[in-house]
């Protein structure tokens, strides 16, 4: 039988080891539950994730790639409130002046009258919900001569405020038009997190627990799948 134990080590491992060294990254590691629940949520931070664009993906493994080929799944009309929700908090950030006392930021702050990258984020979430409503697709770099534009400090702050305004208003109307679903497919999410507990453990009957942290997720896993029977 497998020993589980190992697994959380392998994961960390594999990612230090396709990390370029001279650079500093901030990494967070779910278990793939937590993982999965993030992303049904459409937690907007989870799921550009799965819709990375292909070159920007430094480290792969067969269940990452499962996942993503099923990536579409996840996607719902509860999008609209996670994403704007965030977008909007951004922009309250921007007129609260929050950040000010990080350097860097108050640099901005300083050059272009606001923190831009606040409204970077603004700006993104925004067209990301308009893409996930009208496409039910996701493709993070579609736009990104807009938000390179916005970082450079090329929006005012009174046109960036007309824009989210404007964009806000038309979203509602896309929202109640959407063919998405109104909530996630939770029956076939289900099915695809165990696939890929078995791809990584075989049959589940058959895995061995070793130490309580294994143990808290195995439970964690039959919580989850006791919600969605």
């Amino acid at each position: 039988m497998r020993d589980l134990t190992k697994f959380d080590d392998e994961i960390l491992l594999k990612a230090r080891n396709h990390l370029k060294q001279e650079k500093e990254y901030d990494i967070t590691v779910y278990s793939i539950v937590k993982f999965f629940q993030l992303v049904m949520e459409n937690n907007p931070n989870m799921v550009d994730n799965l819709f990375l664009p292909r070159r920007c993906v430094l480290h792969s493994t067969p269940i990452y790639e499962h996942v993503r080929e099923n990536r579409k799944m996840f996607l719902h009309k509860g999008a609209y409130y996670k994403f704007r929700g965030y977008a909007m908090s951004q922009l309250s950030k921007i007129n609260k002046g929050t950040n000010r006392a990080n350097p860097k930021r108050q640099a901005s702050i300083d050059e272009h009258g606001y923190d831009v990258k606040f409204a970077y984020h603004v700006v993104r979430l925004l067209l990301e919900t308009e893409q996930i409503m009208s496409t039910g697709d996701l493709r993070l770099d579609r736009d990104s001569k807009v938000y390179k534009s916005i970082r450079r400090g090329e929006w005012t702050l009174e046109r960036l405020t007309q824009w989210a305004d404007e964009k806000e208003r038309s979203l509602e109307t896309l929202y109640a038009n959407s063919k998405l679903a109104e909530r996630p497919d939770e029956e076939n999410i289900k099915k695809l997190l165990i696939e890929c507990f078995e791809m990584h453990y075989g049959n589940l009957s058959e895995a061995v627990v070793e130490q309580d942290k294994h143990a808290k997720l195995v439970r964690d896993l039959e919580e989850l799948l006791k919600t969605h029977r």
